[in-house]
């Protein structure tokens, strides 16, 4: 069982660190906006440290993203293929279809 921890640890870890590339934002800027250490945070990305909820939600607002994008990939629906293919998208790609999508919603919103 540890090991499968680890192995999530280490895995949700890079998804963090690279919302937090994407948003331009150094370690300490998180780490002061999560009101944790520094070194603390940079543990939590290497996945050498779990992260708890209260902290992946308050990431998830710092990082201008939600937890189904942090946590997508470790849930098996195997069921809906939109969020299978979603999760292989880049962060780039997913901000230009959260666009698209906002765009065809304020499309029907006004008929």
């Amino acid at each position: 069982m540890r090991e499968k921890n680890y192995n999530f640890n280490i895995s949700l870890g890079k998804k963090i660190k690279e919302y937090r590339e994407f948003n331009n934002l150094t370690q300490e800027i998180v780490a002061k906006e999560l009101d944790v250490a520094t070194n603390h945070y940079g543990r939590i990305e290497r996945g050498e440290n779990s992260c708890t909820i209260q902290n992946l939600i308050k990431l998830c607002s710092i990082l201008n993203t939600t937890p189904n994008n942090l946590l997508c990939e470790f849930i098996n629906n195997t069921s809906d293929d939109f969020f299978t293919y979603f999760n292989t998208l880049s962060i780039e790609d997913k901000f230009v279809l959260k666009e698209i999508s906002i765009l065809l919603l304020s499309k029907y919103k006004n008929k």
